[in-house]
């Protein structure tokens, strides 16, 4: 399969390198990335970089498109000699439908839409993906198994891409500012504040540990909240202020959000 990305951004990074890595995503050929981060002079083993726009005489079986949403319709006129019939195209553009990619591309392609997020720079991400009814099993295949590279991957319906872009693209958002609000918590005289956030960090990972052995979150969490303890105190406070309310509120702004987009 012959590969170009027109965007280079953190994502594509993750891509390229989930791809090289894999031994389910062999590439004989280069792969072609076309961008426009003029500052910068990119090198990267099997890869040749491009302007976006440059005239180029390959043919591809698939174009990624690893660009912001607001961008993504400049990007492909700009580009518009790389797309041709019988292509898979896939993007990874928040909120931006199979239907409106399509008709800004104007050929007879085939759309595949992605939701990585950005724990595929440690080969970690939670990857929701809809592709076309008519796209073969086996081209599917080959894109999922890129996707698998860089972490989890399920296969979702297009109608559900608005919740999966709320909860697990912008998921790690969210967990780092909770993070966020503990470090700014409480100080200490005997604990400089760069030791405290590292101790902030092994408690999220030693935390998470425990939750994937776990049968039931809430019960675990209700058996290290002892009865009239500390921990109880500071969860009825989190309770009194409508915690669970605000964080699935939040979630339902982005996911709002990313619905606007697509209109």
């Amino acid at each position: 399969m012959k590969i170009a990305f027109i965007g280079f951004g953190n994502m594509a990074n993750a891509l390229i390198n989930g791809i090289m890595s894999s031994d389910k995503t062999l590439v004989s050929d280069d792969i072609y990335i076309f961008h426009n981060k003029k500052k910068n002079q990119y090198t990267k083993e099997k890869c040749i970089f491009l302007n976006s726009g440059e005239a180029c005489d390959q043919i591809f079986d698939a174009i990624f498109l690893c660009v912001k949403p607001k961008d993504i319709q400049s990007a492909i006129n700009e580009n518009k000699t790389l797309f041709t019939d019988n292509q898979v195209i896939v993007s990874v553009a928040a909120g931006i439908t199979i239907n409106s990619i399509k008709s800004f591309i104007q050929k007879n392609v085939s759309v595949i839409r992605a939701m990585p997020n950005l724990c595929a720079i440690f080969n970690e991400s939670i990857t929701g993906i809809c592709a076309e009814r008519s796209l073969s099993e086996n081209k599917k295949k080959c894109v999922g198994d890129i996707f698998k590279s860089i972490g989890h991957l399920r296969e979702i319906e297009e109608k559900e891409m608005h919740s999966f872009t709320a909860l697990f693209g912008s998921g790690p958002a969210y967990i780092m500012y909770f993070v966020e609000a503990l470090m700014q918590s409480e100080r200490f005289s005997s604990i400089s504040e760069d030791d405290k956030s590292l101790l902030i960090l092994h408690l999220l990972s030693s935390t998470s540990k425990m939750l994937f052995i776990s049968q039931d979150i809430k019960e675990l969490r209700e058996k290290v909240s002892s009865r009239g303890g500390t921990t109880e105190a500071a969860i009825k406070t989190l309770e009194e202020n409508n915690f669970f309310e605000i964080v699935e509120k939040a979630i339902q702004e982005a996911s709002k959000k990313s619905s606007n987009i697509s209109k």
